[in-house]
C-alpha cells in the first residue's frame, strides 16, 4: 500500500519548532551572557554605585515587593495609563475616522491638528500639572495626549489609503450607517488602527512617567526620581524593569487583539491560496 503524501504544513511543522527552539535558546544565551558580564563587571571593572548589579537589583526588587511600596507605586502608574490610554486611543481612532469620512472636516482642521502635533507633548506636561494638579489626572492628561495623536494619524492614514470601491460596492448591496462602518470601513483600516494602538503603548508609559517626574508624590516615575535623588541605583533599575514589564504585557494583549481582529485576513489568504 502506498504511503499517503505529506502535506506542506506537516513537513514544515518540525522545521518551525526547531527554529523556534533555536531562536529562544539563542535569545536566552544572549540575555544570560549580558547579565553574567554585568554581574562580573560590577565592583571589578566599574563601581557598583554607577551600574549596580543584577543580584543587587533582584534583592532590591524583592525587598520593595515584600514591603508593598513597589506595588503601591506601580498601581498608581497602571491607573494613570489604564485611564489615559484607552481614552486617547478611542478618541484618536474616532477623530481619524471622521476626518477620513469628511473631506470638509479634514480640510478645515488638518492644519490645526498638524500644528498641535508639532508641539512636543512632554513640554505640555507642566501645563497639565498647573491645570489638573499633581494628582493622577495631570498624568492621565499627558498619557491621553501622547496616545491620541499616534492613533489619530494612523487611523486617518488608513482612511485615506482605503479603496473607495469597497465602500461604493457595499452601498450598492444595501449597507449603510453603522453597518457600513463596522462591517466594511473599520475592518478595511484595522491594520492601521492596530498599528497605531501598538505604537502608542510605550508612549503612554512615557507620558505617565514624565508627568510623575515633574510633579508627583507616588507612581513608578516618582519612585525612580526619588531613588536617583538618594543615589540608590539598584532601585532605579527596579523601577525601569517594572516599566519594561508593563510595556511587554500591554504589547502581548495588543498582539492577542490583533490576531483576533485580523483573523479574517488569514482566512481570506488561505482561501485564495487553496483556490
Amino acid at each position: 500500500m502506498a504511503k499517503p503524501e505529506k502535506t506542506g504544513a506537516v513537513e514544515k511543522a518540525p522545521l518551525y519548532w526547531r527554529r523556534t527552539l533555536w531562536v529562544n535558546l539563542l535569545r536566552a544565551g544572549i540575555v544570560g551572557g549580558f547579565f553574567l558580564l554585568w554581574e562580573i563587571a560590577s565592583g571589578r571593572w566599574v563601581e557598583p554605585f554607577l551600574i549596580s548589579s543584577p543580584s543587587r537589583i533582584l534583592a532590591s526588587f524583592l525587598d520593595h515587593l515584600q514591603s508593598g511600596s513597589l506595588i503601591e507605586h506601580a498601581l498608581v502608574t497602571f491607573k494613570e495609563i489604564g485611564i489615559g490610554f484607552p481614552l486617547g486611543a478611542f478618541s484618536g481612532i474616532a477623530m481619524g475616522y471622521w476626518f477620513g469620512r469628511s473631506r470638509t472636516l479634514a480640510e478645515v482642521f488638518e492644519p490645526i491638528i498638524i500644528a498641535l502635533y508639532g508641539v512636543p507633548r512632554t513640554a505640555l506636561a507642566p501645563l497639565f500639572i498647573v491645570w489638573l494638579g499633581i494628582g493622577i489626572w495631570s498624568k492621565v492628561g499627558v498619557v491621553f495626549l501622547l496616545t491620541f495623536f499616534l492613533n489619530f494619524f494612523n487611523t486617518y492614514a488608513g482612511m485615506k489609503q482605503m479603496d473607495q470601491e469597497y465602500v461604493d460596492l457595499a452601498r450598492l448591496m444595501g449597507a449603510k450607517g453603522w453597518k457600513l462602518t463596522f462591517r466594511v470601513i473599520l475592518p478595511a483600516v484595522s491594520p492601521y488602527i492596530l498599528t497605531g494602538v501598538k505604537t502608542s503603548i510605550p508612549f503612554s508609559v512615557i507620558g505617565a512617567v514624565v508627568g510623575e517626574f515633574i510633579a508627583a508624590t507616588e507612581g513608578i516615575g516618582f519612585f525612580i526620581r526619588l531613588s536617583a535623588g538618594i543615589f540608590r541605583t539598584a532601585d532605579v533599575f527596579v523601577g525601569i524593569i517594572v516599566l519594561m514589564l508593563l510595556v511587554i504585557v500591554m504589547n502581548k494583549i495588543a498582539d492577542l487583539i490583533e490576531r483576533r481582529a485580523l483573523a479574517w485576513q488569514t482566512q481570506t489568504e488561505h482561501v485564495r491560496i487553496q483556490g
